[in-house]
């Protein structure tokens, strides 16, 4: 039997459709799951001696224009020295230090030049477009397209609340995993393309109002992406149907886990799929995505009416181990307020120190007002575990 030989122009065309560079276990990771911005520092340390911070791909415009047979050396020479040429515009007055841009673009020229993606007369220009809290937003246009290149006026910056849902690695990571999980059709956020993580610098189509969006939108909850009205749709963040900025999205719990997606996915379009997958785990041998599915069920109870809540609780609380319980415990607020007591009196029967010490922490959430005569107070009292004889001290101070 002979084997099919492919030509060499065949195998080259096949290699030049290639849009990703050789590295890309960071955008791999940050593909899959939401990080909080300390555990995407972590990631990036991990991974910094192999992706040097780079996530996403340049723009296939770019790709295309670049000889095959040296694509993967000259995309990694444009990821080395993008960001960094970028990083000097940090903390400039965008408005006055025009010097700054005129060199900027001479310098974001000469790379691309080198790379192939420009030729002959052609240049890339730099110019200034908005500053906000948390970076500048400059303007590069290439080959008459235009891309926003965000510089972001900290690489890191780790405090406040706020700080911790806004910047360079918080924004970067959740644009990547969105990339990755809403369907293009469904798609009425920026177009994102790559970020330096290394350099703070974060790169997307340049939205002028030439891609409309008027569909409707994916529904972002799915994916544990929660957005709020008043800030990603006013004028200054969203333009003609698209979102411009990720900052401030909330993360929701089940983005940063598969299992729990799968399930809260399911439960978001039928009301009896959590039942139903509660009632297929059941029958597996006890493991790590056991527990998983059994969280996404408890989990999925916050969308779920109090009848079918009730079908899952009465399997789901006799399987739970501890590790299960210990989740419920910390997340009780995801069932309606009527079945918080019957579930904490179910917990609270195991006699598990750690989960006892939970549900003190969560008293506020369980009965509501507490007081000292409160039914929930006095079970806990008779336990007589220091840490919560303090805890429930300091809640009635």
């Amino acid at each position: 039997m002979k084997v099919k030989k492919f030509s060499t122009s065949y195998q080259a065309q096949l290699y030049k459709k290639q849009a990703s560079p050789s590295f890309c276990g960071l955008t791999s990771k940050l593909s899959k799951a939401v990080y909080e911005k300390d555990e995407a520092v972590e990631l990036f340390k991990k991974f910094e001696s192999k992706s040097h911070g780079i996530i996403g791909k340049l723009p296939a415009q770019w790709i295309y224009a670049i000889p095959f047979e040296k694509r993967q050396q000259i995309i990694k020479n444009i990821f080395a020295n993008f960001g960094e040429e970028f990083a000097k515009l940090r903390n400039k007055k965008p408005d006055a230090d025009s010097f700054a841009r005129i060199t900027a673009s001479r310098q974001i020229t000469k790379l691309l030049k080198q790379s192939g993606v420009l030729k002959g007369l052609q240049r890339a220009k730099v110019s200034y477009v908005d500053s906000g809290s948390f970076a500048d937003v400059y303007r590069l246009d290439v080959k008459g397209e235009s891309y926003a290149v965000k510089v972001f006026k900290k690489v890191l910056e780790l405090g406040f609340h706020f700080d911790n849902i806004n910047g360079n690695f918080f924004e970067q990571p959740v644009a990547q995993y969105m990339k990755g999980k809403i369907p293009k059709r469904k798609n009425n956020w920026f177009k994102f393309y790559f970020g330096d993580l290394k350099n703070g610098i974060m790169v997307s189509r340049f939205e002028n109002g030439d891609y409309p969006f008027d569909g409707k939108p994916f529904a972002t909850e799915k994916i544990g992406i929660l957005v709020h009205s008043r800030e990603h749709y006013n004028e200054r963040n969203c333009l003609e149907g698209r979102i411009l900025d990720v900052g401030s999205v909330e993360v929701l719990e089940h983005a940063k886990n598969k299992t729990m997606r799968y399930v809260y996915s399911k439960a978001y379009c039928d009301q009896l799929a959590p039942l139903k997958i509660l009632e297929e785990t059941l029958k597996w041998k006890p493991s790590a995505f056991y527990n998983d599915r059994l969280k996404g069920v408890f989990y999925s109870f916050q969308m779920l009416s109090n009848e079918n809540t009730k079908k899952c609780l009465d399997k789901l609380l006799p399987a739970a181990d501890d590790e299960v319980a210990l989740f419920m415990a910390d997340n009780i607020y995801y069932s309606a307020y009527s079945l918080r007591k019957g579930i904490f009196d179910s917990l609270y029967a195991r006699n598990n120190p750690k989960i006892d010490l939970i549900l003190a922490k969560k008293l506020e959430n369980i009965q509501c007002p507490i007081t000292p005569d409160s039914e929930c107070v006095k079970m806990l009292l008779q336990r007589d575990n220091p840490e919560i004889n303090k805890l429930i001290k300091e809640l009635f101070l």
